[in-house]
């Protein structure tokens, strides 16, 4: 009897003593790193991509401000804080958009497929975009320009590609 409780807690020790890593242990895998996209093509896609969706979520926020996906999640850093102050500049001013944004063209102009950054230029036509007051009178200023072109970076932020920054490179027709 004394030997298979000796036994049984040999057994019980070993269990625990495994459980724990103390019978030796296996020296975990160190991940390889892998580079954000396969190549430049894949990264420009991917940027095009999430450009035209935080597009299509603009528009959506401006039918239904409860739209989901919410356009705040396709940003990071400069290019958050630049629409958010647009945002209350326009609500402080009793100010609001209607219609569609489009994207006319993306043209790639630089990728690193290892670090995950992405920079292109985009055409976007503001023709169906105007301004509303509170009272719903169109005061979209006449000189504002309908095609914009700009000049986007995006990063890699976990596993999504983001905007970070969004800068006018020419105004008038792209």
């Amino acid at each position: 009897m004394i030997r298979r409780s000796v036994l049984a807690l040999a057994g019980v020790m070993a269990a625990c003593m495994a459980l724990s890593g103390c019978l030796g242990t296996t020296p975990e895998p160190t991940p390889t790193p892998t580079a954000a996209f396969a190549s430049e093509e894949e990264a420009f896609a991917a940027a095009e991509e999430t450009y035209r969706a935080y597009i299509g979520a603009l528009n959506a926020r401006r039918e239904d401000p409860l739209s989901v996906p919410d356009p705040y999640t396709f940003l990071i850093g400069e290019a958050l804080e630049n629409d958010l102050a647009l945002e209350r500049e326009l609500e402080a001013q009793g100010l609001r958009a209607v219609g569609d944004g489009l994207v006319d063209r993306v043209d790639p102009t630089s990728a690193d497929p290892e670090r995950g950054d992405v920079a292109i230029e985009v055409c976007l036509n503001a023709t169906q975009v105007r301004i509303l007051s509170s009272s719903g009178e169109d005061v979209t200023p006449p000189e504002r320009p309908d095609f914009t072109r700009l000049t986007v970076q995006l990063t890699t932020a976990g596993d999504a590609l983001v905007i970070e920054r969004s800068e006018v490179a020419a105004v008038g027709q792209c």
